[in-house]
């Protein structure tokens, strides 16, 4: 099915439950909407299955193929029936062509720290000092794009929590 949405088609599927979207190391050229359903994403490495995210209404996948030509990085399977909205690079680019340089060097730098993110996910050991790092890194992420006003509510709320968090791994190492 396809719907005309301001002078741009944008075609519709439907996916069963079960069925893999996207196959990791396939090429492809879009991303798809969840309109309806959800999907997880998820690699494979070492021999086992490391699961990346569950998305779902709302969501998007598979956006590195339309900013970066290469392999998937990763499967996408439907985990409930789903409709999506497909989102052709051709449609993406025209998008972003029509934007500031700055947004789109932007979309440029976000997309190559989602790489590496999945990356350093995929090759961790799991263990309670990557448990701290990891932890350690969201906190230094987010604070990092808060303004300096919520920059120091959010340490005020968020940072003991998350020393207590600290704390209480290195006890429980250490019993």
């Amino acid at each position: 099915m396809r719907v005309r949405k301001n002078n741009i088609i944008l075609e519709r599927q439907f996916i069963a439950k079960g069925t893999v979207v996207i196959a990791e190391g396939e090429y492809g050229s879009n991303a798809f909407l969840i309109q309806s359903g959800s999907v997880r994403v998820y690699t494979r490495h070492d021999g086992r299955e490391v699961e990346l995210a569950q998305l779902g209404t709302g969501q998007i996948f598979g956006e590195m193929a339309m900013v970066f030509d290469g392999p998937r990085t990763a499967s996408v399977q439907a985990t409930e029936d789903c409709n999506l909205i497909v989102i052709s690079r051709h449609q993406f680019i025209k998008k972003l062509e029509e934007s500031d340089a700055t947004v789109r060097a932007i979309v440029h730098m976000l997309t190559q720290r989602i790489i590496d993110s999945n990356n350093t996910l995929i090759n961790k050991k799991s263990d309670f000092q990557d448990l701290k790092e990891t932890a350690q890194t969201i906190y230094q992420n987010i604070a990092f794009g808060l303004s300096p006003q919520e920059k120091i509510s959010f340490q005020n709320k968020v940072l003991p929590h998350l020393e207590s968090l600290l704390h209480a791994l290195d006890q429980f190492r250490a019993s």
